[in-house]
């Protein structure tokens, strides 16, 4: 006779005192464990709407691209330029134009996956079952803006191919694609936390994703030109400044910061001045600029006060979003 005892596995070893596993391994779990981010990317993954959005997505991005390259070509061939500044020049806009276009699909995918998470749900007469299970409110919502995130991050990681594009003609360094798609990551998160938030604020879907959609189109596409109003104006501050030898340097360094800071909150605005810091000092950390005294300050890159900034601000749309759902359910 068999004993029963022989067949079963042996249970699994405890970890050692003192050791933990690391960081993203507890997140994944924690994350796979989560039955609302379970259920939502089993729903949008199954069907065909993901699989036709990403062909779409892919194919408009390879088509543009195609476009750039034969624009490139025929200038070549027309003797414009340098083959080497040619190819340099195609590698410079075959990335701005594919970095273009994937920041242009998150502004409009990225509302439409979170504008209805919660509303939604209200409407349908579901969340008041939250009522009667044990799923935590920050579960709720941190399953249903990493369900969407993840469909985004798939767009964004899917055209690294064509990004890698630029390597072949050169122009673009690693650490350029690195801070590109980390501003598009980051800019990513934003724009679903601003769509849970809303979806939370608000018992309305459709008053949801008109705010989910109108914020970021002002932020992408509006705000450029107030920042480019804003920066004549503050460079006109500056030509009096240095025009006016009496006048101390503070005032100058305050205007400059004032720019720089608001070109560090918008996406293209960071990348363009960005990619011109590498340009003029080969410097991804830092700037240094030259005042009308004679002097020098030190500005901190515009990727970095960017992805902080806007991280933080991400956060707290969360954790407002979690207490605006809590709120509801207890009402």
């Amino acid at each position: 006779m068999i004993d029963p005892t022989t067949t079963t596995a042996p249970p699994p070893e405890p970890n050692p005192a003192g050791q933990k596993s690391p960081l993203w391994a507890r997140w994944g779990a924690w994350l796979h464990s989560n039955p609302v981010m379970v259920k939502e990317l089993s729903a949008r993954m199954r069907g065909k709407r993901a699989f036709i959005i990403l062909t779409l997505y892919l194919g408009g991005l390879t088509l543009v691209v195609s476009l750039v390259y034969l624009i490139l070509l025929n200038s070549l061939r027309s003797g414009l330029g340098a083959m080497t500044n040619t190819n340099q020049l195609a590698g410079k806009m075959i990335f701005g134009v594919v970095a273009g276009m994937q920041l242009v699909s998150i502004t409009f995918i990225a509302p439409a996956l979170t504008s209805g998470a919660v509303s939604a749900e209200r409407e349908h007469q579901t969340f008041d079952l939250l009522r009667t299970t044990l799923l935590p409110m920050r579960a709720f919502i941190l399953g249903k803006f990493f369900s969407a995130l993840v469909f985004v991050f798939l767009l964004l990681f899917a055209a690294l191919p064509l990004q890698s594009l630029a390597f072949l003609f050169g122009g673009v360094a690693p650490q350029e694609l690195l801070i590109g798609m980390l501003i598009l990551i980051v800019t990513a998160i934003h724009f679903c936390a601003i769509g849970l938030f809303f979806s939370s604020f608000l018992k309305s879907t459709l008053a949801s994703t008109v705010l989910s959609y109108a914020f970021p189109i002002l932020a992408t596409f509006g705000l450029p030109f107030m920042l480019l109003i804003l920066s004549s104006f503050i460079g006109s501050l500056l030509f009096g400044v240095a025009a006016n030898p009496a006048m101390s340097s503070p005032p100058e360094q305050l205007l400059i910061f004032i720019g720089w800071v608001l070109v560090s909150l918008h996406p293209v605005a960071t990348g363009v001045a960005t990619e011109l810091m590498l340009l003029d000092q080969a410097n991804i950390w830092s700037y240094q600029l030259p005042l009308s005294n004679g002097t020098s300050m030190t500005l901190i890159s515009p990727w970095i006060v960017f992805t902080l900034v806007t991280l933080l601000f991400s956060v707290l749309l969360l954790v407002w979003s979690t207490a605006l759902a809590r709120r509801k359910v207890k009402g």
